[in-house]
């Protein structure tokens, strides 16, 4: 499996994944908006593709022919989504769905969605795992619960998911986002 399309490859976390998967000899397909510029080095081993998750079209005619695809684009916390909770749900939630039946359709083997620790909502317990229940509070946790549901639901012999719950991902990136705690506390 050695052709990998990154959805969202140009954000926070896709700026920095994008060339170690490159460096690792993977054959890469950037899918992203690129609102806020292409910050990631050419290579002859890179497409970039600009395209709106929205675009079920577009999209279709980009999986065709890649192993694995990784999914990180998405509104990504909930002072974004305030501002626009209609356009945080088409994004997160309602484009998931087809991404997921077109991905099976064009043979995409390996599906990863980066999820998020959120989904856990607030516990007691000292340590979290992932085989705790699921309470997430506000609609970007919801939303995120939802996609990894419909995720497991599609997992099938040849379609494998994997779900990823990072907690707040934070540090220097070519892509930095100065809208998480912790680098808002670094900077200042």
């Amino acid at each position: 499996m050695k052709k990998i399309l990154i959805i969202g490859g140009a954000g926070y976390v896709g700026s920095h994944l994008t060339p170690m998967l490159l460096n690792e000899g993977y054959d890469i397909t950037v899918y992203d908006l690129f609102m806020y510029g292409d910050t990631i080095n050419k290579n002859d081993k890179l497409k970039l593709v600009k395209g709106d998750i929205r675009d079920i079209e577009k999209l279709k005619k980009v999986l065709n022919g890649h192993d694995i695809l990784i999914h990180l684009a998405c509104i990504s916390n909930d002072p974004s989504f305030e501002l626009n909770p209609e356009l945080g749900k088409s994004i997160n939630l309602d484009a998931f769905k087809p991404l997921v039946q077109i991905s099976k359709k064009c043979n995409v083997k390996r599906f990863i969605f980066a999820s998020s620790s959120s989904v856990y909502g607030i516990k007691k317990n000292k340590n979290v795992h992932e085989k705790m229940s699921l309470k997430p509070l506000t609609d970007y946790s919801k939303f995120k619960a939802d996609c990894e549901k419909i995720l497991l639901r599609n997992q099938s012999e040849n379609f494998t998911t994997i779900i990823v719950r990072p907690a707040t991902v934070c540090g220097y990136s070519k892509r930095q986002r100065l809208d998480v705690v912790v680098n808002i506390l670094t900077n200042l």
